[in-house]
């Protein structure tokens, strides 16, 4: 295995999980919140807004640039 497909299985492994989670959330009676609740209390603070766009930028310099 190259190091670029692990690490892009180790991505999909991390999107897998994010997915799950939200689907847990979604049940009725979850204390868990769904995903966009979860980034939409993240998102009121502005450092938090600087480092998800550092990530989406990063994530797409990585995948895209080749």
């Amino acid at each position: 295995m190259t190091p670029r497909t692990a690490i892009i299985a180790g991505f999909a492994a991390i999107l897998v999980l994010v997915i799950a989670t939200d689907r847990y959330a979604r049940r009725p009676g979850s204390r868990v919140r769904p995903l966009p609740a979860t980034l939409a209390a993240a998102l009121r603070f502005r450092v938090a807004r600087v480092v998800l766009l550092g990530a989406w930028l990063w994530l797409g310099w990585h995948f895209l640039a080749r």
